[in-house]
């Protein structure tokens, strides 16, 4: 779809994103990761993503932009799939969003070296944020929202958003997300339009700047 073909209605939620590497690494944090592969000269960093485009993607454009690290790529299919790809030690780092990775951080199969998005998570305030770490311009996450085809009328958006700010108010929305460190969404439609436009404009500088291309 064409943006202007799509009408923001509401902001759904926002999942923190958590670089990861393989728990065999002996870094702490990414300052520690930064700091240990420049000091042993690491000539390449492979970095797993879902795709061009990808959350991940932007993570690991990020990283490189912020880092000077010398970072490739590596495209897989999914989320699990470059995930799976730091498990097993065939991928240096990955970043996917929290519902994916604390269970797998809880469990000891991955090794969380920073969450991306706001502040502290509410289910790991152990895991220092990008921002802590020294990089606060590596900052991303999974948001999902709701839109409507450009012409449905104001009355229906407006019905539609107050649906969402009420669900987000609910005990047993609030508790599911709670468990994966997810934001509930809670902004007007005018506040979800205005996001969506900055959103647009400050990942555009990391596409340009990171020459990323469709595939």
């Amino acid at each position: 779809y064409k943006d202007d073909q799509l009408t923001p209605v509401g902001l759904l939620g926002v999942a923190p994103s958590i670089i990861v590497t393989n728990p065999s690494n002996p870094a702490h944090g990414l300052k520690e990761f930064v700091e240990n592969a420049k000091k042993n000269h690491v000539s390449r960093i492979t970095f797993s993503r879902a795709g061009v485009g990808s959350t991940p993607d932007f993570v690991g454009a990020m990283v490189q932009q912020e880092t000077g690290l010398p970072i490739q790529m590596i495209s897989y299919k999914s989320g699990s799939e470059d995930v799976t790809a730091v498990i097993g030690g065939q991928v240096d780092m990955t970043s996917e969003a929290s519902i994916v990775t604390l269970p797998l951080i809880k469990s000891g199969k991955l090794k969380a070296l920073a969450t991306t998005w706001g502040g502290q998570l509410a289910s790991a305030p152990d895991i220092k944020t990008t921002a802590e770490e020294g990089f606060p311009n590596i900052r991303i996450g999974h948001w999902e929202g709701l839109f409507a085809p450009t012409g449905t009328p104001v009355a229906i958006l407006d019905k539609m958003n107050a649906a969402i700010l009420q669900a987000a108010k609910a005990p047993e929305v609030l508790d599911t997300l709670n468990k994966t460190s997810t934001e509930p969404g809670n902004y007007t439609r005018a506040e979800f339009t205005k996001f969506t436009q900055d959103e647009y404009t400050r990942l555009g500088k990391v596409v340009k700047a990171g020459h990323m291309r469709a595939e």
